[in-house]
């Protein structure tokens, strides 16, 4: 532009600017003829189908055009909003990813995505840009891609759950310990030693022949039924507002701990079924046995939402009693309604079908209870929260007088309590 200008105003370098402009079309156009069209790559773009809550997982593009060696290559990929981008060796930006194709046209892009929120998602196109040799123009085309991605409950826990289940060290659940019916006659297998296993149930013999303690298992009592009734409802919605989870509302919560619970009952031969209530059953999963089982739970409620209006605990353990008829112990992962609703939230669980054991788990709130447990917090803050942690103390407590089990967690340490409450159930039965 300025050699254009200068050529203008001046007569007697208009030649050479004229010259400079040839060389500079030639150029381009040799630029041009060198540089392949990128819809000559080889694209293949690599992602799981299925991912945790809020867990890392890896997204690979290898990109492939022995025409393209040597060439800068950028890609922009179409991905969902609720996702988070996490660079490895490219821009970490939510930027578009950039490299360089080597010597024999190969190119591999790596980067991290995180989701805070469960569902499905998919991703779309990708834009790829070339940069010619000479750097004077870029090629681009588009690549249709539309690959879906599941985003289910995290099982932040799970693995530290059963180790825990399949031991004898209930007392670190809050379980008291009781008689185990049958003896030596309800033996089931023998295995590995877990630090809190009772010494006496060491298998020398075994020991012997593996070179690491063994101990023999017993099974209590199989068959069993466990259905898992979570709330959907409006207060599902709260939030966690603090840490590498913030966000996960209480239904997330509820959905970890719940499949957390199935896990351990299957392993333990039990048949277990799930669903999420609003005004009704949402996702309903039949109680059954098996491996198989934990994968239809989660793919049945992984995507379920909270809601906006109230849950209706007494329709869902109506519809519970038609839909399910055996003897079952029902776990209710929900919260105490406000004092004007309290009653009818009793009336409910008094109202239950007479096969059905109910264990009522109630999640708090982690914001409230940390307000009136800071003594740092303002002093009307805390005041409003202490009065509001009375009211829940109250609505426990009147809950209770309906006859089902009422337990009081915060939902990041629902899992805990649920399981030993479960347990105790699953020995009286």
């Amino acid at each position: 532009m300025v050699l254009s200008a200068l050529g203008f105003l001046f007569e007697g370098l208009r030649t050479a600017v004229l010259v400079l402009d040839a060389l500079f079309v030639l150029a381009t156009l040799l630029d041009a003829f060198l540089t392949p069209s990128p819809s000559r790559l080889a694209v293949r773009r690599t992602l799981p189908e299925r991912v945790g809550l809020s867990r890392h997982f890896e997204r690979r593009i290898e990109l492939h055009s022995v025409a393209a060696k040597g060439l800068c290559v950028e890609v922009h990929e179409e991905f969902p909003l609720a996702f988070r981008v996490q660079g490895i060796r490219n821009d970490p930006s939510e930027g578009p990813d950039r490299a360089q194709m080597d010597a024999s046209g190969r190119c591999e892009l790596l980067r991290r995505y995180v989701c805070g929120r469960r569902g499905e998602y998919r991703f779309g196109d990708l834009r790829i840009f070339l940069t010619s040799r000479l750097g004077l123009l870029q090629r681009s085309t588009r690549y249709r891609g539309d690959q879906a991605l599941a985003v289910e409950p995290a099982l932040q826990n799970l693995s530290q759950t059963l180790r825990l289940a399949a031991s004898d060290r209930w007392q670190d659940l809050g379980v008291r310990r009781l008689r185990r019916h049958g003896g030596a006659n309800e033996f089931e297998s023998i295995r590995e030693y877990v630090h809190g296993d009772d010494v006496r149930r060491i298998d020398w013999k075994a020991f012997a022949r593996r070179g690491k303690p063994m101990v023999r298992q017993y099974q209590v009592e199989r068959g069993q039924e466990l259905f898992l009734l979570i709330d959907g409802g409006r207060r599902m919605r709260a939030t966690t507002t603090e840490g590498e989870l913030r966000g996960w509302t209480k239904l997330d919560w509820a959905l970890d701990a719940a499949l957390e619970l199935a896990a351990v009952a299957l392993s333990k031969g039990d048949r277990v079924g799930a669903a999420v209530f609003e005004q009704g059953l949402r996702g309903f999963v039949a109680p059954a046995r098996g491996a198989l089982q934990l994968k239809r739970l989660s793919r049945a409620l992984f995507d379920q939402q909270p809601s906006t209006l109230e849950a209706d605990l007494a329709n869902a353990l109506r519809e519970l009693a038609i839909h399910h008829r055996r003897r079952a112990t029902v776990l209710v992962l929900s919260d105490v309604a406000d004092p004007l609703s309290i009653e009818v939230q009793r009336k409910a669980l008094s109202a239950r079908s007479r096969r059905h054991r109910v264990v009522f788990a109630a999640l708090d709130d982690p914001s409230l209870r940390l307000a009136a447990e800071n003594l740092d917090e303002a002093p009307l803050l805390r005041a409003c929260a202490l009065e509001l942690a009375q009211d829940r103390r109250r609505a426990l407590q009147e809950l209770s007088k309906s006859g089902a089990r009422v337990l009081d967690a915060l939902p990041a340490e629902a899992a805990a309590p649920l399981l030993a409450a479960w347990l105790e159930e699953r020995r009286a039965m």
